[in-house]
Order: structure tokens, then sequence, then C-alpha cells
């Protein structure tokens, strides 16, 4: 029996990247939305149509939570338990209009809601300043609450709540004298290239007509990263990397399949999840030590493996890192996985950078 997947997408009420919310729409089964009592959210038509079948941008109200995670997130900015750069109180405004491109200016000029910040102020309970922050905060604690996937299309909120699942226990890079390493997984070319000339209305027939085949495919890759994320011997990781390979592409195959009723011009897209390894699963999936700048291609269909960070605190070993259900999901609409981004490196570089930056720039 398949499992049906539902997905908690943040920091913004509204969907900032049209084309990654089409695309988020042909795999989950529903996306959930923090949105407060009485604001109505901001949407073209289009995106109305989508969202008013009522599986997509499903509203969370955050009022029973809002006030108590804004107090946790807050305490822990005073007693400076997160040691993160993005993190400081006061970022210069001249600093700021330089380096528009760094993680922490990004996270604070995230729009939350377009143009009405009155409508969200009264259940934010924090400084102004901290409010893009806060809300990668609050969305990676009511998944948590919920048991939902987080989902982000955006690299600087999925860094900062991937930063607070794990409580600030994340070191700038991987390093093979720690027992555990943030691996990422990372599946590319399932998105229609024309995604943006499909209609609602086509995308809501697709989810319908093909549940099944969306839901095995969300479910290899789920299943493939908790496998890894359980072995810690190599050899182990190399006999089930074939099995898990092969299921991954199986459900690739057959979700690409049905895609084909929509008029498929071409693929894009890459979808990765981030979870924890043991540090000789971590080098045995780069092939090459601990090399966190080149994404390990494990497949010609578009799989591959690598690492983003460490984790700090040896006592993470003890108790478990990762849930079954505990993945943090990045949707990015490319397909190369050279020259992503600014950085103009492999696209695992990209995510490691953004943690590094995050953590001390």
């Amino acid at each position: 029996m398949n499992t049906p997947n539902y997905a908690l997408y943040y920091p913004a009420i509204e969907f900032q990247d049209y084309s990654s919310l089409w695309g988020a729409a042909l795999i989950w089964d529903r996306i959930y939305r923090i949105v407060p009592e009485g604001y109505e959210p901001d949407e073209p038509d289009n995106v109305r149509a989508l969202t008013e079948a009522g599986e997509i941008g499903i509203p969370i109200r955050p009022d029973a939570y809002a006030k108590e995670i804004a107090e946790e997130f807050m305490e822990k900015i005073e007693a400076k338990e997160w040691d993160a750069a993005a993190l400081v109180f006061d970022i210069p405004e001249a600093y700021a209009k330089i380096h528009q491109d760094k993680v922490d200016v990004e996270l604070r000029n995230l729009i939350i809601a377009k143009g009405k910040a009155a409508a969200y102020k009264e259940w934010l309970y924090v400084p102004t300043q901290f409010e893009a922050l806060y809300m990668t905060f609050l969305a990676e604690r009511m998944s948590r609450k919920n048991d939902l996937q987080l989902l982000s299309d955006t690299p600087a909120a999925w860094t900062g709540s991937t930063y607070f699942k794990y409580e600030g226990e994340i070191e700038d890079f991987p390093r093979e004298n720690l027992t555990q390493q943030l691996a990422t997984l990372v599946v590319r070319d399932f998105i229609p290239e024309n995604i943006l000339e499909i209609r609602p209305d086509e995308i809501l027939r697709f989810r319908e007509r093909y549940r099944d085949e969306r839901q095995r495919f969300v479910s290899a890759i789920g299943a493939a990263a908790k496998a890894f994320s359980d072995l810690e011997d190599e050899a182990v990781y190399q006999d089930k990397l074939q099995d898990l390979k092969r299921g991954i592409e199986e459900a690739l195959v057959e979700f690409k399949e049905s895609l084909q009723v929509l008029n498929v011009v071409g693929w894009t897209g890459m979808k990765s999840l981030s979870f924890p390894v043991a540090t000789k699963i971590a080098a045995a999936m780069t092939g090459n030590g601990l090399d966190f700048t080149t994404l390990c291609i494990v497949s010609a269909m578009g799989i591959g493996v690598g690492l983003v960070s460490g984790f700090s605190n040896l006592r993470e070993k003890k108790r478990r890192l990762v849930k079954g259900c505990d993945f943090s999901y990045l949707l990015h609409m490319q397909r190369e996985w050279k020259g992503c981004a600014r950085y103009g490196h492999d696209y695992n570089y990209f995510l490691c950078r953004e943690m590094e930056e995050f953590i001390n720039d």
C-alpha cells in the first residue's frame, strides 16, 4: 500500500515561484502552508484555481503555536545557544545593500506576505529583523508537531530550517573526525520544462489519475534516504545502494511516463532531501573521502548523493538524529549539476556553501 505524502511549504504565505508550485503539485498529495486567521492570500487566478481544489495550499493556523514557539526562538537567540552568523541581531544597511546574495541578507529580505506586513505582525512576537528567520523556525517546529515534511523552493530558507531542525549542532563542513555527517540525495529531471504551460485543471486531473505513481516516486526517495541514515557499514551501503537506486529509477521512470499525458517537451528540476549518515557511509557515498565540493552521480537517469556538513554534537549519536518522516526537501528549478545559482560550481557545493555562509559569514 502506498503512503500519502504531506508537506508544509515555507517560509512565505503566498507561493513565491509558480513554476516550483506547479512542480510540487505534480508530486505531493497535500501541501500545507502557515496562514494566520483572517489573512487572505493575494494570488493570481490560476494559483487560486489550484489551491481551491483543497489539497494545495491548505492553511494551518499559527495561533495555537506562534507564541510558544516565538518565546522558544527568542530565548535561544538571547541565550546565544545558536552561534550562526546569520542570527546576529543587527545587519548594517550598507552591508545588506552590498551583499544581497548572502544567506543572512536573503533570509531577512524574504517576503513573508507580499506588501501586507501589518496582516501578520500580531502573531510573529519577534523583532522585525528576525521575521523571516522566525518563519523558518516556526515552520520546522510546526512540521515536527504535525508529522509533515518540510518543503521549500528557497535555498536560504532550506538552510535555516535545516540548521534549526538539528538544534544548531551543525558544522560548516563535513569532517572525518565527526561521527555523523549531513548528506543529500538529489533526483533530477522529473518536472516538465513546459510546466507553466500546463493549466490548473490539467494538473488536478493528473493528480487524481496518477496518485499511486506520485506516491511511489516520493516513497522510493524517502526509503533510500532512511536506509542510508540507518547504515554503519560501507560494504552494506554498497549492496543497498544498488537496490535502492534501482527502486528510485523504476519509480522515476513510472512517474515520468505518467507525466506524458501533459505533453512534456523536456525535463528539468532537482529535488533534494537532507538526512544524517554515519561518517563511514558518508565517505562511501562520496567515493573520495569527504569531498563536499562534488555531487557523486550514481545513476545516468539523474540521481546523485553528496555531503553538506557535519554534526558537532557527538551525543546526537546516542539518540537518532532522524525519524522516518523527518526529511528536509528543497525543490530547485534547474537541471544542470554544474553552474548552480551564483557560485558557478557543483550543486552540492552550492548547498554546502549555503550552510557554511549561514554559519560563518
